[in-house]
């Protein structure tokens, strides 16, 4: 189909008056932004369209309902003042009338309405376009701030700050309607394959989500499907099968937890935060799925809800051998998805190792310890390699992705691990605990022999009442003793003999 417009700009006159007289409007500043970078995008300059004349007293004339007939895309600025608009409904309702009588009106699964977010809406406000808009995935030119709970509009007239923020928004929105158009005119095919792997990016609370569209952006760019295209139900009984639904289809699920917990759907005592984590957990029982969870390092909960979620998450025992819980920059994330994502496109199989006998080779031992703790370790590390054992020990310095990765690399090339529990915090204990207990389970730590859990000076409660199945235990409060170390490296070489 041959559309006059490809994209009509539906907004009301009152979001584009300037409090300062001489400044130019916000519907205008918007407007001449979505359709350079449109233009840019696309490589031609798109139709873009609206009428800068009509006031609130005019009759919705015929001229309008014919340029919405043939009209590709619409961007809706959504405000107070737009949904009490008669006008503007109409315009609304009569796109959205043309849509379901055309053979395009949702091409793949998206709609051909985006829904720009200039002004939040109260939440006891209700109105006939809510079932329509709720669904939408929206873009919000708005920051909230988390200590007053007030929030500020995204203006190019506000300074630096609000312009870096405005242009992020403004980008993802003129990519995802230059997407679209290209997908309704025929000029090019989708960006994704059908047989490269999906992602599904859990919808966040509103502190986040500056990563959540970061990490969106960024793997729409590289040609990821990236699920849900739409605003999760905010119904408990439909919220849930439809996340079940979504994860169906995908291979990896990414969630991003910050200080708030987030909007409760009606007849849940559960976020939706916390619901699709769930969901991705029973999912995962079921099929093969990769789930990175991630918290901003050092966050502070607002409320006890949220700082409840984080503390289960960290001591949760149902991680398994595909999943992570990642305390570390976004930009590490992001690494890491990819690296998941090129592992499945690339079907690497990775062979067991084999086993060599110490007669042959020496035997490694990764003696894993928080960065407080490098100095202390010294005398076992050196006692350990006059026990002509190879000693591996963590990186405390460099990108932290490759620190990463050396740290995965030690895990599934070592015999023996040790967690030097001293100065480090007992969260340290438990995430390192599960890394083992992950790496012991697959076929790659089919090398890893033993796990020795060391709790070393100072001397506080928990590690006096620390007790652990998973792994042996030494306790050397008193400081080091070599004797107590010898039945485990005579283990470990009993073990290497009969390998």
């Amino acid at each position: 189909m041959v559309y006059k417009n490809e994209i009509f700009i539906s907004y009301a006159h009152l979001d584009n008056e300037t409090a300062i007289q001489g400044q130019n409007g916000w519907i205008n500043d918007f407007h001449r932004a979505l359709e350079v970078r449109v233009a840019q995008l696309l490589g031609r300059k798109p139709t873009v369209w609206r009428d800068p004349k009509l006031t609130g007293n005019d009759l919705f004339a015929d001229t309008i309902a014919e340029q919405l007939g043939q009209t590709a895309v619409l961007v809706t600025i959504l405000s107070p003042r737009y949904i009490k608009s008669d006008w503007c409904r109409r315009e609304f309702h009569s796109f959205c009338n043309t849509c379901a009588q055309s053979t395009s009106s949702s091409p793949g699964t998206k709609s051909r309405v985006f829904k720009v977010v200039k002004t939040p809406l109260p939440d006891s406000l209700e109105f006939d376009l809510q079932p329509l808009l709720q669904p939408l995935l929206g873009y919000e030119f708005f920051k909230v701030d988390s200590q007053s709970g007030h929030f500020h509009e995204l203006d190019l007239a506000f300074g630096p700050a609000a312009m870096a923020d405005y242009w992020l928004r403004l980008d993802d929105l003129a990519q995802d309607v230059a997407k679209l158009l290209d997908s309704i005119l025929g000029e090019v095919k989708e960006a994704y394959a059908p047989d490269r792997p999906s992602v599904y990016l859990a919808e966040t609370s509103f502190d986040v989500r500056e990563q959540y569209s970061s990490i969106r952006r960024d793997l729409e760019r590289k040609g990821y499907l990236v699920l849900p295209q739409q605003s999760l139900p905010l119904e408990a009984e439909k919220v849930q099968s439809f996340i079940c639904e979504q994860l169906s289809q995908c291979a990896i699920s990414v969630h991003l937890l910050g200080s708030h917990y987030g909007v409760v759907p009606d007849g849940s005592a559960l976020s939706l935060a916390e619901i699709q984590h769930e969901v991705a957990i029973q999912c995962a029982q079921q099929k093969s799925l990769i789930r990175l969870v991630w918290i901003p390092p050092g966050v502070k909960a607002e409320d006890a809800r949220q700082q409840s979620l984080i503390d289960r998450l960290r001591s949760d025992t149902r991680w398994g051998q595909s999943a992570d819980l990642l305390e570390t920059s976004i930009e590490s994330v992001k690494t890491l998805i990819e690296q998941r994502l090129a592992d499945l496109e690339t079907q690497t199989v990775k062979t067991k190792p084999v086993a060599v006998s110490s007669a042959n080779r020496p035997q490694r031992v990764y003696l894993i310890c928080d960065e407080q703790d490098r100095q202390s370790i010294a005398s076992l590390r050196d006692f350990l390699f006059d026990q002509r054992f190879e000693v591996l020990l963590p990186l405390f310095e460099g990108d932290e992705s490759e620190v990463r990765l050396d740290h995965e690399d030690n895990l599934r090339s070592c015999d023996l691990a040790i967690i030097y529990h001293g100065e480090s915090t007992d969260l340290f204990l438990r995430r390192k605990l599960r890394e083992l207990r992950k790496i012991s389970g697959s076929p790659e730590g089919s090398r890893l022999r033993l796990i020795v859990v060391c709790l070393a000076p100072p001397v506080t409660a928990e590690k006096q009442n620390f007790r652990t199945l998973e792994a042996l235990q030494i306790t050397q409060t008193d400081g080091f003793n070599p004797e107590s170390w010898k039945p485990v490296l005579n283990q470990l070489r009993d073990k290497g003999a009969s390998a």
